[in-house]
């Protein structure tokens, strides 16, 4: 892995339209990278976490009142603490380049242990919006958080180069 943060590009921007339909008191973006969603999320959130395994080189996100976290996923909150948690994981399939920026694992379950590690902490009332592309298992996905209660729905889709990318919400209700 390099030490650099993902650099935002267009899926960035397709996760950061959709989120502007949030609000709320709390947020966590896992995998935040460079830190553009958290600078968006301010404006919509009291509180706004982002966490990352580098630290974003961009630093507009510190002005903005935004917390940012070295840590894998969730692992540094509590339990249902949050009422949205947004990501954009590595969701290509693993080629060995070891660019865990882009590579999703192998049967790409880097976006499914984002999964879990956001449904952990989500408050029951609120939200996990996450950017999957068409090579995910969205139905071991729904499987899954089945298991936990949730159901998944897609909230838009969007055909870009040479894959098809789509934001999807889970809750409990």
């Amino acid at each position: 892995m390099s030490g650099q943060p993902y650099l935002a590009s267009e899926d960035s921007a397709f996760l950061r339209r959709a989120l502007r339909g949030y609000r709320g008191d709390s947020c966590l973006e896992m995998g935040a990278g460079n830190a553009g969603n958290l600078v968006e999320l301010t404006n919509r959130f009291r509180v706004v976490v982002g966490t990352d395994l580098v630290r974003p080189s961009m630093a507009d996100w510190k002005a903005k009142g935004a917390n940012f976290v070295l840590a894998e996923g969730s692992s540094c909150l509590r339990d249902s603490c949050v009422d949205l948690v947004a990501f954009n994981p590595p969701y290509l399939m693993e080629e060995g380049t070891g660019d865990r920026t882009v590579e999703g694992g192998v049967e790409l379950e880097v976006p499914r242990r984002f999964l879990a590690s956001a449904v952990r902490v989500v408050k029951p009332d609120g939200r996990v919006v996450m950017l999957l592309n068409g090579d995910a298992d969205v139905g071991r996905m729904e499987s899954e958080l089945a298991e936990r209660g949730f159901g998944m729905r897609r909230l838009a889709s969007k055909h870009l180069f040479f894959e098809e990318l789509s934001i999807y919400e889970a809750s409990k209700s």
